[in-house]
């Protein structure tokens, strides 16, 4: 599993420098200073590599696997999604725009399947900072709007906010005044 990491990190490493669309598995093995066949033992083909690396960069952004990750209001856990998402574009600067891009067409199944995956652990967490928020105002969901429902179009918005590069600001403040 060592080599596995290496690999990893090393892939990592070449996507934080010259982007996810450029790796290749020769190079990484040439910077792992392992063989070619040595990755393919841990990655079937580039897409593999590709999608493992795209995998646990989003790890490293949001860190899901991290127990910290309790809110004990909603908008603390939307403060966190989006400071998260900035910093990373420090490190990873045009991932979000462009790692797709880097996933050919024959695994873009297997890329959506894992970014859904993402999708639905960030979910959880919202919906866990929803409940746990004691200042929602009383009556706010029924059977119209549940929480789940809410975490949706909340979500929603977030995505859209990110793609246009609007902020979160208006976003923090419709939710305020919907909820509390």
């Amino acid at each position: 599993m060592e080599l596995h990491n290496l690999i990893l990190k090393t892939s990592k490493a070449l996507a934080l420098k010259n982007g996810v669309h450029t790796l290749n598995i020769r190079l990484v093995a040439k910077e792992c200073n392992i063989s070619v066949g040595s990755i393919y033992n841990y990655f079937p083909s580039k897409e593999d590599l590709i999608t493992a690396t795209v995998e646990s960069i989003w790890q490293d952004i949001f860190k899901l696997d991290d127990n910290l990750l309790c809110f004990d209001d909603f908008v603390s856990c939307i403060k966190w999604f989006f400071n998260a998402i900035y910093e990373s574009a420090k490190i990873y600067p045009n991932f979000f725009s462009n790692h797709s891009l880097a996933i050919s067409n024959t695994q873009k199944d297997k890329g959506i399947k894992i970014m859904n995956n993402f999708m639905l652990n960030l979910k959880k967490i919202f919906l866990q900072s929803l409940n746990n928020d004691k200042n929602i105002r009383k009556n706010v969901f029924n059977e119209d709007l549940t929480p789940d429902i809410f975490i949706d179009y909340v979500f929603s918005l977030m995505l859209q906010s990110l793609s246009k590069n609007k902020g979160y600001k208006s976003l923090l403040k419709f939710i305020e005044n919907t909820i509390y």
